[in-house]
């Protein structure tokens, strides 16, 4: 009887102690914290030719600009390249950029066969999988991002960019690229 009244006591005690310090659940605590692992700058180029660039920055890590348009929860950026007559380039912000709508729109153009199923465990240790903005699995983790670049699309760890970068033999859009050297030939009859 004795054990039983203490080990009653004892859970008084914790629910006590919980309800006097307003103890929220995990998931709770990290909705009240502002997000600030991602960091959107647009800074001046030096040089005085008021050219602008955008840059997109997780914990303090610059994202290579590697993909044509990046979406990051309910923001969308598109890359600029470098032109002579622009004044921008790096990752712009699309401020039109609607999420629902756009999975309304995506879903329409391009139907799915069924409900997209349970991240695979590879897909969750590799950090990526193949798939439109639509085509978010259920359980993927929050702080995944959309990439795309021509035809590849897929949803990536904002860690892992690089790896999935390398795999797929992605270089930075803006790098410069040696020439294509062509020759041609020409033969003739001589007389």
């Amino acid at each position: 009887m004795k054990q039983v009244f203490s080990k009653a006591a004892m859970a008084l005690l914790v629910l006590g102690l919980l309800s006097a310090t307003g103890c929220a659940s995990v998931q709770t605590r990290e909705d009240l914290q502002p997000d600030d692992r991602w960091v959107y700058t647009v800074r001046e180029l030096p040089g005085g030719s008021e050219r602008l660039r955008g840059e997109l920055r997780f914990r303090n890590s610059r994202l290579p600009d590697y993909f044509s348009e990046v979406v990051i929860g309910e923001r969308r950026f598109a890359m600029s390249l470098r032109a002579a007559s622009g004044p921008y380039e790096g990752y712009r912000e699309d401020q039109g950029f609607s999420f629902e709508r756009t999975i309304g729109e995506l879903k329409t153009l391009r139907p799915q066969t069924g409900e997209p199923g349970a991240l695979p465990a590879s897909a969750r240790r590799r950090g990526w999988y193949l798939g439109g903005l639509h085509e978010r699995r259920p359980d993927t983790p929050d702080d995944w991002i959309w990439v795309r670049r021509e035809n590849l699309e897929a949803w990536v760890n904002p860690r892992r960019v690089e790896a999935f970068a390398t795999s797929y033999q992605l270089g930075a859009m803006n790098a410069p690229t040696q020439p294509r050297v062509q020759f041609m030939f020409s033969y003739g009859v001589r007389r």
